[in-house]
């Protein structure tokens, strides 16, 4: 279906990508993997021949047809959606086209009106499933996905998930969802941070990940195992050479010719003891140890001020002109895990920026303690200054001295080089990390979260986990994110709907229901 042989990609001096090289099949569900940054979405786009490779070739079957998401979502903003979809299907049959497009919106959680709507009156997270839908009706044999479930709300996700495990043709997908990743794909196609290069491995991501950490374990015994073998025989090698030396130059004290030829002739073959162990050094094939970026730890402890550091809301109203949630009842403890599922524009994020200050409540009471000290990614990733350098918005917001500010910002994975860069060219993960550097410098203890793993890599988000296994502090999240739901013990879940918040009793039940309805729907599909 495709070959790709030999492929590099620079950007000005810096190789992006190393002589990558691989092959599709039609049976391949491939992860595409690694650190922010590493070329992931380059590779993507070569493949799917928006850009082009300075070397190396790509192959393709002349039947292979690919589908990705357009670059360019705002030329599509005049289309009417139905209009739009209709571009992308080779159906002839009329009513079997409608049907699936009603299945699939159903799937994707969209009102069927909205078949009627400009794609520019639609919200970022409509658009993508819209785009979506459109490559799924095309049903191309190729289909290239990158970060798909960004923007996706939960049942969406799933619909999406089970959809692609019964797609019969090639998959290429990359995301940071680890679920996602697990239940879809059967090759791991990882770029390696330090060489650019492609590794490749078949199985569940999780397997691989367990294998991976297997096989750096096993490199370093190796490599530290072959270190010590080397100092032992260097050490040999010179007590054989210092011997040699010693004999070379032996007199014997009575001028005994036997005895000193016998020295001198040790000496010889101490000398040849030590050029076969040394050669034997240069000939061994060097284990190099794996390669370790060093650990991206996010470090925040929470500053106990105040007596009360509860929230208490009390038939809160929120919203905007055309659009209200509530009233909504809820009390946060100090150091409770709350989490706040709920579909794309059912309010989520409104309720997050009203309870923190950043929107005007339109009724009810929002009771804050006295010593609570918000974090909220929700409010300061709109607030970034893009203008100003990393160090200068770090400066001003802490008012801490320029070498302290230099040491969290490279604590947290920046390079000196970023110091000064403006914050406008950081990746929305780099963001991300510039604000948690903020939160732990501040001591915050109470962390609002808005979907915050959608732009974190791997290593970030793991960071994350770790930090919030240790967090002291109150938690309120808004995640789509299962394994983040399922591993940082969230205690307290409620659904947003229809403007009520309503407490689940279990999330695995939830999440039960809505694979069943998703699956149920698939079925339906011609």
């Amino acid at each position: 279906m495709l070959k790709v042989k030999d492929l590099t990609k620079y950007y000005e001096d810096e190789r992006i990508l190393n002589r990558i090289s691989f092959k599709v099949e039609k049976e391949h569900k491939i992860a595409l993997v690694g650190f922010n940054g590493v070329g992931k979405s380059t590779l993507m786009k070569i493949v799917a021949g928006l850009e082009k490779a300075d070397k190396g070739q790509i192959e393709y079957n002349k039947k292979t047809t690919i589908g990705f998401l357009p670059q360019e979502p705002n030329k599509y903003n005049n289309k009417i959606v139905i209009d739009y979809l209709k571009e992308y299907t080779e159906l002839q049959d009329d009513d079997v086209f409608r049907r699936n497009i009603e299945i699939m919106l159903s799937g994707f959680v969209l009102d069927p009106e909205i078949k009627n709507k400009k794609i520019g009156v639609l919200s970022s997270g409509q658009k993508t499933k819209i785009f979506l839908i459109a490559i799924l009706l095309k049903k191309p044999n190729l289909l290239l996905l990158d970060e798909p479930t960004n923007n996706l709300d939960l049942p969406a996700l799933i619909w999406l998930e089970n959809y692609l495990q019964n797609y019969k043709s090639a998959i290429i997908v990359v995301s940071h969802d680890k679920k996602f990743l697990d239940n879809i794909c059967n090759k791991i196609y990882e770029i390696d941070w330090k060489e650019r290069t492609l590794e490749i491995s078949n199985g569940r991501y999780s397997d691989y990940l367990i294998r991976r950490s297997k096989e750096k374990n096993r490199q370093q015994i190796q490599h530290d195992s072959q270190r010590e073998d080397i100092e032992r025989l260097n050490k040999l090698g010179k007590q054989k050479q210092e011997k040699a030396k010693k004999g070379a130059k032996y007199i014997s004290p009575d001028n005994d010719k036997i005895l000193q030829g016998y020295r001198r002739n040790k000496s010889a073959n101490s000398l040849r003891d030590s050029k076969v162990i040394f050669n034997r050094i240069k000939r061994m094939d060097k284990i190099d140890a794996p390669f370790n970026r060093k650990d991206f730890v996010i470090d925040i402890e929470p500053e106990d001020i105040g007596d009360s550091r509860d929230i208490k809301i009390s038939k809160l109203v929120c919203g905007y002109e055309d659009f209200e949630i509530g009233p909504i009842n809820l009390k946060i403890k100090n150091g409770e895990r709350v989490c706040i599922l709920g579909l794309n524009g059912s309010g989520k994020t409104t309720f997050l920026k009203t309870l923190t200050g950043v929107l005007k409540k339109k009724e009810g009471k929002i009771e804050i303690g006295e010593g609570v000290r918000f974090g909220s990614l929700v409010q300061e990733y709109d607030l970034l200054p893009d203008e100003k350098t990393l160090l200068e918005f770090l400066l001003d917001k802490t008012g801490f001295e320029k070498g302290k500010i230099k040491t969290f910002l490279e604590f947290f994975g920046f390079s000196e080089k970023q110091f000064n860069s403006k914050i406008e060219v950081l990746s929305p993960g780099g963001k991300a990390r510039l604000l948690l550097s903020y939160f732990s410098i501040m001591n915050i203890n109470t962390l609002v979260l808005d979907e915050p793993t959608n732009h974190l890599d791997m290593e970030a988000g793991d960071a994350l986990k770790k930090a919030l296994d240790k967090f002291k502090g109150t938690v309120l999240v808004v995640t789509h994110d299962r394994f983040f739901v399922e591993k940082n013990m969230l205690e307290k879940i409620f659904l947003l709907e229809e403007g009520n918040l309503t407490k689940l009793k279990s999330f695995k039940d939830y999440v039960s229901k809505v694979e069943k309805k998703s699956k149920k729907l698939i079925r339906m599909l011609k």
